[in-house]
């Protein structure tokens, strides 16, 4: 009678041993991407999977300039959704394409926002972003404010000799 519960015992913690083995193997494969959707240029799909926070990835291109998403979940109430400026357009200043090509940003945005934003709308997500390609685009954004400024310059220093002869 001793031996077979003894038995039994051992029947079961391997059991239970082997449960937690093949659900860590399940976890960690969806956790770490290798179970991800690629959904190529289907930025439908993508969008379907970005409000669950499916592991999935896309390439996208606006204004010509080609983007890569991926999105990566994690165990909390935060998403994770890496963004990678990939090729410029063909004609793009070099030092734009220094600027930006190959630079990336990981945006940490929280679970329920994902529903409502359109991730693949940048403007929707630089909040929630932090790296290399958003301090590349702030740079570009402030560089061509200033370029605008100068070519604007000998308008705004007419307009305000004429406000200061007043």
């Amino acid at each position: 009678m001793e031996y077979s519960n003894n038995k039994k015992f051992r029947n079961w913690s391997r059991f239970i041993i082997l449960f937690i083995a093949l659900s860590a193997i399940f976890l960690g494969a969806y956790y770490s991407g290798f179970t991800r959707e690629y959904c190529g240029t289907d930025k439908t799909c993508f969008s379907e999977k970005s409000f669950e926070c499916k592991p999935a990835e896309v390439y996208t291109s606006r204004t010509n300039n080609i983007y890569y998403y991926q999105i990566n979940p994690t165990m909390g109430n935060q998403c994770e959704v890496l963004i990678k400026f990939d090729r410029a357009q063909e004609g793009t200043p070099a030092e734009h394409v220094t600027l930006l090509e190959g630079k990336s940003m990981t945006c940490t945005i929280p679970k329920a926002e994902m529903r409502k934003l359109d991730i693949l709308d940048m403007e929707n997500v630089m909040q929630y972003c932090t790296g290399p390609l958003k301090e590349s685009l702030y740079e570009l954004i402030v560089k061509r404010m200033y370029e605008l400024i100068i070519l604007n310059l000998k308008e705004i220093s007419t307009e305000a000799n004429t406000l200061m002869k007043i």
